[in-house]
């Protein structure tokens, strides 16, 4: 019995094991050093306000428990599993689960393989960023439109001081629960230099990769549609609205993305940055949906002017931003090789942040007309009804943000963060939403 409370106490004091896609080291660490066992608890807590002031339509300001989070893991010699759940907005949520294996040379070469559910390599370096250590209330609007999350896959990862190369392949969707179609395929990858690093400062970049053949889709007149909505927030958890910024592109059959990035940082100061581009293919059975469509009273003359009518071109979407930060007082920021990302704070902390970040979602095409009332593009540049609109502008917004903020932490576990946010939107469909503003604070700790 003394051997086992020897145990706990030792285990409420141990910090010894990387936190893995989490924010801090573990607080409660259990280690069999015989069996060359180690097992680990946390969890985390975020709880946001904000107060909005828009031009038109409302947003509803108030507060929110935004992120929720308990974590295990255990490692066996070289062996690693991971396995973190949400209960952030009220809803339960797997998030990472993972196995990792990793093998180090005498010459400091890691050779890392895992498999499970964990972020896309490809991601963007903000979403591979966990958001406990992001610096930010919120990830940038456009990694939430233009990037990618968690999936489903096994990777292969090569790190030493100066290089990093992390690559593999995932499925769209992790419960395979799609109603027609296929679960999809995705090949992504994430490939950083380093031409600086030591223990003071880094300066690394980088280039990301992305093939994603769509999955899924549901069945149109007898032939299957697959579809792609690409959308962010307005940077915010507590009204966390979607609908400013948002395209949902319908026959999608590719997406191809890519991205750079660049990071620096010293002591007391970091800045970073992301370009990110997506190109959406498109495919359909045109043939079957005009024979399908002679069977109503307005009927096609040929295949020809039922294309016409409902004309398809692929899009191109973009967007980036930059972000900055410089600590008036604390601990020297760091950078972990192993991930390629700046970390977060670490001890009392007091620091000042801003970021400048564009989403660009409307793939105008000239010549076209958009009428408000019906909420519609038109091709022939005025409004008709016959032969069909055969628009092919997608007007999901334009969106430029700029934020400051200040974050100050009291300790390894805790901090609070308050930030102001400036939005100006682009977007046909709602042409008296042109500018909003939003103050938010947050509340978060993690053990």
């Amino acid at each position: 019995m003394k051997r086992y409370i020897i145990v706990v106490a030792m285990a409420m004091t141990a910090m010894n094991l990387p936190a893995q896609d989490f924010d801090t080291e573990p607080t409660v660490t259990i280690e069999n050093e015989k069996k060359e066992m180690k097992f680990t608890v946390g969890a985390r807590f975020m709880a946001d306000a904000a107060l909005y002031h828009t031009e038109f339509t409302p947003l509803q300001s108030g507060a929110t428990i935004s992120d929720a989070r308990i974590r295990t893991s255990m490692q066996y010699k070289d062996w690693y599993f991971y396995a973190d759940f949400g209960f952030g907005g009220g809803k339960f949520q797997q998030k990472n689960i993972f196995l990792e294996y990793t093998k180090e040379t005498t010459n400091g070469d890691r050779h890392i393989f895992k498999g499970g559910y964990y972020n896309d390599p490809a991601g963007s370096m903000a979403r591979n960023t966990s958001l406990g250590s992001y610096h930010f209330i919120s990830r940038p609007g456009v990694t939430n439109a233009l990037g990618d999350g968690r999936e489903l896959g096994i990777t292969y990862r090569f790190t030493n001081d100066r290089w990093m190369a992390y690559q593999g392949v995932f499925t769209e969707n992790e419960y395979n629960t799609e109603t027609a179609g296929y679960n999809g395929l995705v090949v992504s990858g994430r490939w950083i230099y380093r031409p600086v690093i030591d223990d003071h400062q880094t300066l690394h970049v980088g280039l990301s990769g992305r093939f994603s053949h769509i999955g899924g889709g549901e069945v149109y007149n007898n032939v299957l549609r697959k579809s792609l909505t690409l959308s962010q927030s307005l940077e915010t958890y507590v009204d966390n609205d979607p609908s400013f910024v948002t395209a949902t592109l319908p026959w999608v059959n590719n997406v191809w993305s890519g991205g750079v990035e660049a990071l620096y940082h010293n002591k007391n100061f970091f800045v970073r940055g992301e370009y990110l581009l997506k190109y959406v293919t498109k495919k359909r059975d045109s043939y079957s949906l005009f024979i399908d469509a002679q069977n109503n009273i307005d009927g096609w003359g040929s295949l020809e002017l039922w294309e016409n009518a409902n004309k398809l071109k692929n899009n191109t979407f973009m967007g980036g931003y930059v972000e900055a930060g410089y600590k008036i007082f604390g601990h020297p920021y760091t950078y972990d090789k192993k991930e390629s990302l700046l970390g977060g704070l670490d001890g009392r902390s007091l620091e000042i942040v801003g970021r400048l970040s564009y989403t660009g979602l409307n793939n105008r095409t000239k010549g076209e007309y958009f009428n408000a009332g019906r909420g519609q593009y038109y091709s022939a540049g005025h409004m008709e009804d016959w032969p069909g609109t055969g628009a092919i502008t997608v007007g999901g917004g334009n969106i430029l943000s700029a934020m400051v903020g200040i974050n100050y932490a009291f300790n390894k576990f805790a901090q609070v963060m308050l930030d102001y946010t400036y939005h100006h939107l682009d977007r046909d469909l709602l042409p008296y939403d042109k500018n909003f503003h939003q103050v938010q604070a947050r509340l978060q700790f993690a053990f």
